[in-house]
């Protein structure tokens, strides 16, 4: 089964919501400063989370949606 990493940028998230919009399972809008959290991420680097998933789909929808273009989905295994 392929295994999927999704990258976010947050410390250059602009806080438009559009990921939250289009993927819930990820993505949260968190109330103190309207910027998305990665849902279950671990931050790699000040400001970078990653996240491990069994499907992109829904994050590849986000990835596409995002205006600051700090989402990305890559394929890590088959």
């Amino acid at each position: 089964m392929p295994r999927f990493r999704i990258t976010y940028d947050r410390g250059n998230c602009v806080a438009a919501g559009a990921c939250a919009a289009v993927d819930d399972v990820h993505f949260a809008i968190n109330a103190k400063d309207g910027k998305a959290d990665l849902v279950g991420g671990r931050e790699v680097k000040p400001g970078i989370f990653e996240l491990e998933v069994d499907s992109d789909e829904l994050a590849r929808h986000a990835e596409s949606v995002c205006p600051a273009a700090v989402i990305s989905v890559k394929k890590i295994s088959d």
